[in-house]
């Protein structure tokens, strides 16, 4: 009988956020929603900003929750590596932080749309996304 673990590891150009065992591993890809489990076919597949959920044992008690903001997922079947712009860890995330990001977002785009800046707006769009992507993975369970 095959293993049915696989190893998972998140990486950001600041180090490593997270390097354990997994039963299953569920990501947001481009092209949408992924879950992967040890010995599914290899892939690589670019993610955006969402959530990112390891999942360590069937009752769910233990599972981590992680808020990514884009990158790429490589997994050979045995090991997942998620090579991120960014990403933090449910318990790392600072609420009032994310949400003052948010606030920020929502006043630029406004700014943004009054001075009909498309480039402001572009990179505004993106930032609330990130907020709201980071508030929501904090409110998990």
């Amino acid at each position: 009988m095959a293993d049915a673990t696989f190893h998972v590891s998140i990486i950001t150009p600041d180090g490593t956020v997270y390097d354990a065992e997994s039963t299953m591993l569920i990501v947001t890809t481009q092209t949408g929603e992924l879950g992967l489990m040890a010995d599914h076919l290899p892939l690589i597949a670019a993610l955006k900003i969402g959530e990112l959920k390891v999942l360590h044992a069937d009752t769910g008690d233990h599972d981590t929750f992680v808020a990514v903001n884009g990158g790429y997922v490589k997994f050979n079947g045995k090991d997942a590596e998620i090579i991120a712009d960014s990403a933090e860890l449910q318990a790392n995330i600072d609420v009032q932080r994310a949400q003052n990001a948010k606030e920020r977002a929502e006043q630029s785009i406004k700014h943004a749309r009054e001075v009909n800046d498309p480039d402001e707006l572009s990179r505004a769009q993106v930032h609330l996304a990130r907020a709201v992507n980071r508030l929501r993975v904090s409110n998990e369970r």
